[in-house]
């Protein structure tokens, strides 16, 4: 099941500015939607997450016996 959130709300869930959202959606990235007679858009939150990838694979890199955890 989806889950929907606003613009603003992923924001501040995530840590990220709501401009980089915004980019995601002008490159289509992202599939906008809108409830009817309400102005604010949202994201659908497992779209999102899965778009979201990792630069470079850090887990072979990190051997965690170096760190207290």
């Amino acid at each position: 099941m989806s889950c929907f959130i606003s613009i603003q709300k992923l924001a501040e869930d995530v840590g990220i500015d709501t401009s980089y959202i915004r980019t995601m959606i002008r490159n289509k990235i992202l599939t906008v939607y809108k409830m009817d007679g309400y102005k604010r858009i949202y994201i659908d939150l497992e779209e999102f997450n899965s778009s979201i990838k990792p630069i470079h694979e850090v887990d072979t890199k990190i051997n965690l016996d170096d760190y207290l955890v």
